[in-house]
This record gives structure tokens, C-alpha cells and sequence, in this order.
């Protein structure tokens, strides 16, 4: 890789953000920084009104967030979506090897969610789509890319798969998300997998 990735961690529990620090400093593709980060890896023991609450700030203000919560149940997958986590993980399954992906597919705008939280929950919760003025349809080529985006590809490896160039698989991207009036990539995939349409 290239360039190293810039993580910065936050956590209320002082012991808790050190002991990430540290795991996320033994990944060679991140640099631990404390401002200017390009994810930021908010580490919760659950998914209260307060972490919602800083989840918006933190996406109004451009960045990019990994959430890693002691306890995640089905629900706060959508709440933690719409509010702008660009992905999730159980904080029991935190260890390098897993993290540094995590925060690299957060950082390229890939979606990452624990596996037993990403089918059934996105589609029980279809009373909270947002409404927009298109209807929420796909092609084949978008239907394509948003479920691998789903399954946690990044860009490179979707068009590699689909034999697209990485600028067609952006423009798909960028076609859905602005058609369907969503913040990103991770809220897209959450409307799709509610609405069925994936």
C-alpha cells in the first residue's frame, strides 16, 4: 500500500481509547493521529442517543466514522447508518488483522458490518426510508455494485470483478446516492437492503 491510512480514536473510556490506540498503531497500513484523521474510529460500548447524536456532528462535518460498539444488536445497524457510520464492527472482534480493512474500506467508502447484522434487520425497519422524489429502482449494473459494496469490496476490487473502470464504478455510486438523496455509500446500501431492492 501506498499511503498509510490516518485514524484517529475516540472513546469516553480513557483505557479503552489507549488499548485501541495501541492495536490500531500495530497495523502497518494506519497512522494514529489527533486531528485531520481520514477515519475517525469511535469506539462505544453501545449505540445510544449520544453516540447518534456525535455520529451526525461528525458526518456534517465530513468525516468518515468506523463505529466499534461493545454491544451491537440488528437495530443499530440502521440508526448507526443513517446517522453516518460509514461502517461497524463488535468491539470482540477488533484485532489487526480485521481492523486495518475495516478502517481502509471506511476510508475508500466501503461498508463495513458484522456479518449476522446485514440482511433481515435492514429490511424489517422499511417504515424509516427516507422518501425522495425518484423512485428507488436499480439496474442491473447498480443492483450489482451495491451488493458488492454490501459484502465490503472496495472500489478497485468492484470494477476489477465487474470489469468496469474504478471511474465507472464512482459514477454508479454517485448516480445512486444523488438519485436517491443519501449522505454515502453505507447509506445507500442500508436503503437498498431495506427496501428489498438487494
Amino acid at each position: 500500500m501506498d499511503e498509510r491510512t490516518r485514524v484517529q480514536v475516540i472513546a469516553a473510556d480513557p483505557a479503552v481509547r489507549v488499548g485501541v490506540d495501541d492495536m490500531a498503531r500495530a497495523c502497518p497500513e494506519l497512522t494514529v493521529v489527533v486531528d485531520r484523521p481520514d477515519v475517525v474510529l469511535m469506539v462505544t460500548d453501545g449505540v445510544g442517543d449520544a453516540v447518534l447524536l456525535l455520529l451526525r456532528s461528525l458526518s456534517r462535518a465530513g468525516r468518515r466514522v468506523l463505529l466499534v460498539a461493545e454491544t451491537l444488536r440488528e437495530s443499530d445497524v440502521v440508526e448507526a447508518v443513517e446517522a453516518g457510520a460509514g461502517g461497524l464492527l463488535r468491539r470482540s472482534e477488533v484485532c489487526p488483522d480485521r481492523l486495518g480493512p475495516a478502517v481502509r474500506a471506511t476510508a475508500d467508502g466501503s461498508f463495513t458490518v458484522p456479518s449476522g447484522l446485514l440482511g433481515d434487520p435492514l429490511t424489517r425497519v422499511a417504515d424509516r426510508a427516507p422518501e425522495g422524489p425518484a423512485a428507488r429502482q436499480l439496474t442491473k449494473r447498480e443492483r450489482a455494485v451495491l451488493l458488492m459494496l454490501a459484502d465490503g469490496y472496495e472500489t478497485q476490487e468492484i470494477a476489477r470483478s465487474l470489469a468496469y473502470s474504478v471511474r465507472t464504478v464512482t459514477g454508479i455510486v454517485h448516480t445512486i446516492t444523488h438519485r436517491w438523496q443519501v449522505r454515502n455509500r453505507a447509506h445507500a446500501v442500508a436503503c437498498a437492503l431495506r427496501e428489498g431492492l438487494i
